[in-house]
Protein backbone atom coordinates (compact mmCIF):
# COMPACT_ATOMS: atom_id res chain seq x y z
CA UNK A 1 0.00 0.00 0.00
CA UNK A 2 1.45 3.36 -0.98
CA UNK A 3 1.13 6.60 0.95
CA UNK A 4 -1.45 7.80 -1.58
CA UNK A 5 -3.75 4.82 -1.07
CA UNK A 6 -6.38 5.09 1.64
CA UNK A 7 -6.54 2.42 4.30
CA UNK A 8 -9.14 -0.28 3.61
CA UNK A 9 -9.58 -2.34 6.74
CA UNK A 10 -12.99 -3.59 7.70
CA UNK A 11 -14.59 -2.81 11.02
CA UNK A 12 -14.24 -5.86 13.28
CA UNK A 13 -17.42 -7.81 13.83
CA UNK A 14 -18.86 -8.23 17.28
CA UNK A 15 -19.31 -5.66 19.96
CA UNK A 16 -16.24 -4.36 21.76
CA UNK A 17 -16.22 -2.37 24.91
CA UNK A 18 -15.82 1.39 24.28
CA UNK A 19 -12.74 1.53 26.53
CA UNK A 20 -10.94 -1.13 24.51
CA UNK A 21 -11.90 0.61 21.27
CA UNK A 22 -10.65 3.93 22.62
CA UNK A 23 -7.40 2.35 23.82
CA UNK A 24 -6.87 0.66 20.49
CA UNK A 25 -7.60 3.87 18.57
CA UNK A 26 -5.11 5.71 20.77
CA UNK A 27 -2.49 3.02 20.26
CA UNK A 28 -2.88 3.08 16.50
CA UNK A 29 -2.76 6.88 16.50
CA UNK A 30 0.39 6.80 18.59
CA UNK A 31 1.91 4.24 16.24
CA UNK A 32 1.15 6.37 13.21
CA UNK A 33 2.37 9.55 14.92
CA UNK A 34 5.58 7.82 15.97
CA UNK A 35 6.55 6.77 12.48
CA UNK A 36 8.25 8.77 9.79
CA UNK A 37 6.42 9.81 6.66
CA UNK A 38 6.59 7.35 3.76
CA UNK A 39 10.18 6.41 3.33
CA UNK A 40 11.75 9.14 5.45
CA UNK A 41 13.84 8.17 8.42
CA UNK A 42 16.08 5.15 8.78
CA UNK A 43 17.75 3.88 5.63
CA UNK A 44 15.76 0.83 4.57
CA UNK A 45 18.57 -0.31 2.28
CA UNK A 46 20.90 -0.61 5.28
CA UNK A 47 18.49 -2.86 7.18
CA UNK A 48 18.65 -6.62 6.73
CA UNK A 49 15.69 -8.47 5.29
CA UNK A 50 12.81 -8.56 7.71
CA UNK A 51 11.59 -11.57 9.56
CA UNK A 52 9.08 -9.61 11.62
CA UNK A 53 5.52 -9.62 10.34
CA UNK A 54 4.31 -9.60 6.76
CA UNK A 55 0.62 -8.67 6.51
CA UNK A 56 -1.67 -11.49 7.59
CA UNK A 57 0.97 -13.20 9.71
CA UNK A 58 -0.47 -14.44 13.00
CA UNK A 59 0.79 -13.00 16.26
CA UNK A 60 3.75 -14.87 17.75
CA UNK A 61 6.63 -14.37 20.17
CA UNK A 62 8.52 -12.05 17.83
CA UNK A 63 5.52 -9.82 17.24
CA UNK A 64 4.85 -9.82 20.99
CA UNK A 65 8.38 -8.53 21.67
CA UNK A 66 8.02 -5.82 19.01
CA UNK A 67 4.66 -4.81 20.50
CA UNK A 68 6.21 -4.64 23.97
CA UNK A 69 9.01 -2.37 22.72
CA UNK A 70 6.45 -0.11 21.04
CA UNK A 71 4.19 -0.01 24.10
CA UNK A 72 7.03 0.95 26.45
CA UNK A 73 8.12 3.60 23.96
CA UNK A 74 4.62 5.04 23.84
CA UNK A 75 4.50 5.19 27.63
CA UNK A 76 7.75 7.15 27.87
CA UNK A 77 7.88 9.23 24.69
CA UNK A 78 5.63 12.02 25.98
CA UNK A 79 8.13 12.80 28.73
CA UNK A 80 10.99 13.18 26.24
CA UNK A 81 11.98 16.17 24.15
CA UNK A 82 13.63 15.93 20.76
CA UNK A 83 14.75 18.85 18.61
CA UNK A 84 13.44 17.13 15.47
CA UNK A 85 11.86 13.90 14.27
CA UNK A 86 15.27 12.30 13.80
CA UNK A 87 15.63 12.22 17.59
CA UNK A 88 12.41 10.22 17.87
CA UNK A 89 13.69 7.74 15.29
CA UNK A 90 17.07 7.48 17.02
CA UNK A 91 15.32 6.75 20.33
CA UNK A 92 13.17 4.07 18.70
CA UNK A 93 16.18 2.51 16.98
CA UNK A 94 18.05 2.35 20.30
CA UNK A 95 15.11 0.60 21.97
CA UNK A 96 14.82 -1.84 19.08
CA UNK A 97 18.55 -2.62 19.06
CA UNK A 98 18.47 -3.30 22.81
CA UNK A 99 15.71 -5.86 22.16
CA UNK A 100 17.57 -7.38 19.19
CA UNK A 101 15.50 -5.84 16.37
CA UNK A 102 16.11 -3.49 13.45
CA UNK A 103 14.06 -0.49 12.42
CA UNK A 104 12.97 -2.41 9.31
CA UNK A 105 11.59 -5.28 11.41
CA UNK A 106 9.62 -2.77 13.51
CA UNK A 107 8.35 -1.05 10.35
CA UNK A 108 7.22 -4.36 8.86
CA UNK A 109 5.40 -5.19 12.11
CA UNK A 110 3.87 -1.72 12.24
CA UNK A 111 2.70 -1.91 8.60
CA UNK A 112 1.26 -5.39 9.19
CA UNK A 113 -1.04 -4.03 11.91
CA UNK A 114 -3.36 -2.74 9.17
CA UNK A 115 -3.91 -6.22 7.76
CA UNK A 116 -3.68 -8.43 10.82
CA UNK A 117 -6.41 -8.41 13.46
CA UNK A 118 -4.28 -10.90 15.43
CA UNK A 119 -1.45 -8.35 15.71
CA UNK A 120 -3.89 -5.59 16.72
CA UNK A 121 -5.42 -7.86 19.37
CA UNK A 122 -1.95 -8.79 20.63
CA UNK A 123 -0.93 -5.13 20.90
CA UNK A 124 -4.22 -4.27 22.64
CA UNK A 125 -3.66 -7.08 25.15
CA UNK A 126 -0.13 -5.87 25.91
CA UNK A 127 -1.27 -2.28 26.39
CA UNK A 128 -4.55 -3.08 28.19
CA UNK A 129 -3.17 -2.41 31.68
CA UNK A 130 -2.06 1.05 30.62
CA UNK A 131 1.22 2.78 31.28
CA UNK A 132 2.73 2.57 34.75
CA UNK A 133 2.25 5.66 36.86
CA UNK A 134 5.15 8.01 36.26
Amino acid sequence: MSCAEPSRHAEPTGARRPAVRTLLAGAVLALVAGTTACGAGADAAAAPASTAAPAGTPADGTTRQLAQVEFVRQCTIAAMTFSDEAGTTTDLDGRLAAAGFTHQQWKDWHDALAGSPALVDQFAAISAAGCPAG
